[in-house]
């Protein structure tokens, strides 16, 4: 089994950040919502609120789209093209995503993809409430462990992020994503 990161890992951008802009293009209604969301990004920028809490609070706008389903089904048609070739040439169906990324979100495309496990932040699509652990640093060796046990090791983790050490700790070998460029973390 072997574990990767999703956004700037495997796809090339940060799709959640992509679907936001999607929907501003198609929902433009939810422009309204963009002096609150300056104000929750400023209050994340000075540290007056931590990760989670932005998230939870930049993703009201998932309320108020109008077949929020349906969008997201029509943007990973348009948007599995930027799943990188070098991820596609390698692929295996017991591959494990591991992402910061929503579930809700990530499902459908992991669907296409063939894919069997994944872990991501379990987020209400409704209100953008997390459930749990947001999904990233250590939280991501809890929650593979909660989800696969103590003792399952992967064969290999790729991450675009230092933050994702942990889960290359967990790995037989750890690689860095730069772009198409991989390189091996050495432990």
């Amino acid at each position: 089994m072997t574990g990767y990161d999703f956004d700037k890992t495997i796809y090339a951008g940060n799709c959640f950040a992509d679907f936001y802009f999607y929907c501003l293009l198609r929902r433009p209604y939810i422009a309204l919502l963009l002096p609150y969301q300056a104000i929750i990004g400023l209050l994340y920028l000075v540290r007056a609120i931590d990760r989670r809490r932005c998230k939870q609070l930049f993703h009201i706008y998932l309320g108020w789209l109008w077949k929020r389903e349906s969008l997201i089904t029509q943007f990973w048609q348009g948007h599995i093209k930027k799943i990188k070739a070098w991820y596609l040439a390698q692929k295996r169906d017991d591959d494990v995503i591991v992402s910061a990324t929503p579930k809700f979100f990530l499902q459908p495309v992991c669907n296409q993809l063939g894919l069997r496990y994944l872990i991501a932040t379990e987020m209400n699509p409704c209100n953008g409430v997390i459930r749990g652990d947001n999904c990233c640093g250590v939280n991501k060796v809890k929650m593979f462990q909660q989800t696969f046990g103590a003792n399952t090791k992967l064969a290999a983790f790729y991450s675009d992020s230092r933050s994702d050490i942990p889960m290359m700790q967990l790995a037989e070998r750890g690689y860095l994503v730069f772009g198409n460029r991989i390189v091996e973390y050495q432990k």
